[in-house]
């Protein structure tokens, strides 16, 4: 099954969700140390605590039952979880 017409196939884009969900959490995470640290605690850094295993969670299940939509929804989740909490943190602090 190709997308896009270039090969490019079901299971590398489930495999590509499923990596970048799973890689989120320990960079959300290491971020959000990072930022405690140096800006001090802000509730907002619990949407960067509780997001990425989330969608890691979703990420796994969507590959291991080949569904296209729980795939793509951990991924948005992975990709907007930083941004996110960064602008949550923002109108925190302001």
């Amino acid at each position: 099954m190709e997308f896009f017409g270039d090969g490019y196939g079901l299971e590398r884009f489930l495999t590509r969700c499923s990596y970048l969900s799973l890689g989120s959490v320990l960079v959300c995470w290491c971020a959000m140390v990072f930022l405690v640290r140096e800006e001090g605690w802000h509730f907002s850094f619990l949407v960067c605590a509780a997001l990425p295993p989330i969608s890691a969670y979703l990420g796994v299940r969507g590959r291991r039952e080949i569904r296209v939509g729980m795939a793509a929804t951990a991924a948005v989740l992975a990709l907007s979880a930083f941004p996110l909490t960064l602008a949550l943190a923002s109108l925190e602090s302001s």
